[in-house]
């Protein structure tokens, strides 16, 4: 599944980049598809943060990113670290208690705040004080409208940025009124970026969000659920490494990243994720779905049978995880480096030294029917024992599908 994100770079009146804007796309057609605001920004956030990845994006520079009410008033934005983000509060978002309360509040946590678009209204005056940057549509605000939010940001001590800059001329008309960031095709039409993802699954996904709503959520039942869904796994590791929740510990099972987050961060987290359940569910991800979780729960029982009940978990993440390089077209190594595994499991997805490596030499035996190979690496069981353990995974994996559908 391949995805896209847009960027177009903000600068100085020395042409120097500051940051950039990311803006939703949904294919390598450089324009804005009609979408609801809250499912563009969720996609560019996912695409973003957990996709194509932080640093590629940004090159050190802070990403401006649009929010909508709906999520400001669910704090989407704290899920990013201030030093990473500047928050653009969308323009038809009015002054009302509840916004303003929700704006002020990440302004105390550090947050830059940047009024998208903006258009001196009644309905929107009340935003000024907490801005620290005002973006102006240069192209479809005359002078006057420019001066009079010129004089008002001078007032709260807001930098004036220029949208939409065309040409040269555009640009030195700006510097003439007195801004100081400058955004626009003069300068650079924004640049897609893209790469491919794990396919979507929502097949769990309301048993999870009703069991996260309880007075006492089952953490176990949780990790049951957020284990079975590959796409859905691997976003909570790369969330537990790229984003605030950066941790040395390497991660050797679901839960102890679910326990690393917390229960309220993955509330949210989940509620974005959520917004992708429009995707449809195409045959090519249920397969892989099926074929992760056959592996998973294979790994699981031999796993078990060689090292014991304490590397359970670790054994089916291995498992589970042992087609990203497939899915994502990507070799392993490369997609390895973004999730915080265990050594262990690391090298054994890239086939170096490692205790749980002969796990995975087993499962590729037993899909290519290579029984020679097969044999060489039964570890102390008999091939009754292992097409066992694979029959089992089988029919477990079909009661876990058909249990997720109902």
């Amino acid at each position: 599944m391949d995805i896209f994100v847009a960027r177009q770079p903000i600068l100085t009146k020395e042409e120097n980049v500051i940051g950039y804007e990311l803006l939703y796309r949904n294919s390598e057609q450089n324009y804005f598809s009609e979408i609801d605001g809250d499912v563009a920004t969720t996609d560019v956030l996912l695409n973003s943060f957990l996709g194509i990845g932080n640093e590629q994006l940004s090159s050190g520079k802070k990403l401006f990113i649009n929010f909508t009410r709906n999520l400001l008033l669910k704090k989407v934005p704290t899920l990013f670290s201030p030093e990473k983000i500047i928050i653009e509060v969308l323009e038809d978002i009015e002054g009302d208690e509840e916004i303003i309360a929700k704006i002020a509040e990440l302004k105390k946590l550090g947050y830059t705040i940047a009024l998208d678009d903006y258009l001196l209204k009644e309905s929107n005056i009340n935003l000024l004080p907490y801005a620290d940057i005002i973006k102006i549509d240069f192209l479809t605000t005359t002078k006057k409208q420019r001066q009079s939010i010129g004089k008002i940001a001078k007032l709260y001590k807001a930098k004036l940025l220029a949208e939409k800059i065309e040409t040269r001329e555009d640009f030195e008309v700006a510097l003439e009124e007195g801004f100081e960031y400058f955004q626009g095709y003069f300068f650079s039409k924004p640049m897609v970026v893209s790469t491919t993802d794990i396919p979507f699954q929502a097949y769990g996904h309301f048993k999870i969000l009703k069991e996260l709503n309880k007075p006492e959520p089952d953490i176990d039942k949780i990790v049951s659920l957020i284990e079975y869904d590959l796409s859905l796994s691997y976003k909570i590791l790369k969330i537990v490494n790229t984003l605030a929740y950066y941790t040395k510990v390497k991660i050797t099972s679901i839960k102890q990243a679910i326990i690393i987050l917390g229960l309220n961060e993955l509330v949210r987290w989940f509620t974005i994720i959520s917004l992708k359940e429009q995707q449809s569910k195409t045959p090519l991800a249920k397969e892989i779905l099926a074929q992760s979780l056959i592996r998973g729960k294979f790994a699981e029982q031999f796993g078990s049978k060689l090292f014991g009940d304490r590397r359970k978990a670790e054994c089916f993440m291995l498992g589970m995880f042992s087609l990203l390089d497939a899915i994502l077209q990507r070799p392993m190594e490369n997609v390895l480096e973004t999730l915080p595994l265990s050594d262990a499991v690391k090298n054994a997805l890239v086939k170096e030294t490692s205790e749980l490596r002969v796990i995975i030499e087993v499962i590729e035996a037993i899909e290519k029917a290579d029984w020679e190979k097969l044999n060489a690496h039964l570890e102390g069981s008999s091939p009754t024992e292992i097409a066992s353990y694979y029959e089992k995974s089988i029919s477990w994996t079909n009661e876990i599908i058909d249990n997720l559908n109902e």
